[in-house]
């Protein structure tokens, strides 16, 4: 099976970031690539490793878990899937829980999120596991963002 290669400018397109900055990540070993003359080449695999390890947390050590309240031990997960037409929304609604994770809340602790799109059926969904409080402040956002789409 031939993997598809995406060019510098074409993984900046569907990222929506900067080539400089995937350029940044491909030097600094986030993203891996392999040079073919003057120019990178990214695989689509090497794009899924990339989307799903941004969001990843390096497993610790064993450390000492705290016991002494339910919030301290209590994890949730949540699915929304939702209907989507193509993978353009679904991947702007991503993109967006991505760049909330960039800047998350410490109180959140560690946060898993995972993104599928599947057009065979035209449905995106978006798997989240953490605690109460981030899986709160995102179903608030998807809340919002529905809310948004009513009005217009």
């Amino acid at each position: 099976m031939e993997d598809i290669l995406y060019s510098i400018d074409e993984l900046a397109s569907i990222l929506k970031l900067h080539p400089k900055t995937i350029l940044r990540f491909v030097h600094e070993g986030k993203i891996k690539a392999r040079k073919i003359g003057k120019s990178w080449r990214i695989s689509q695999n090497a794009l899924k490793e990339y989307a799903h390890a941004e969001l990843a947390t390096p497993s610790r050590s064993k450390e000492h878990v705290s016991f002494d309240s339910l919030i301290d031990r209590m994890r949730v997960s949540a699915v929304i899937e939702i209907d989507e037409k193509n993978s353009e929304e679904a991947s702007r609604l991503s993109n967006t829980l991505l760049a909330m994770l960039n800047c998350k809340d410490p109180d959140w602790g560690e946060v898993r999120y995972d993104y599928f799109y599947y057009p065979e059926i035209k449905k995106a969904k978006y798997v989240l596991f953490g605690t109460p409080g981030f899986i709160g402040e995102v179903m608030m956002m998807f809340s919002r963002i529905a809310s948004e789409e009513r009005r217009v």
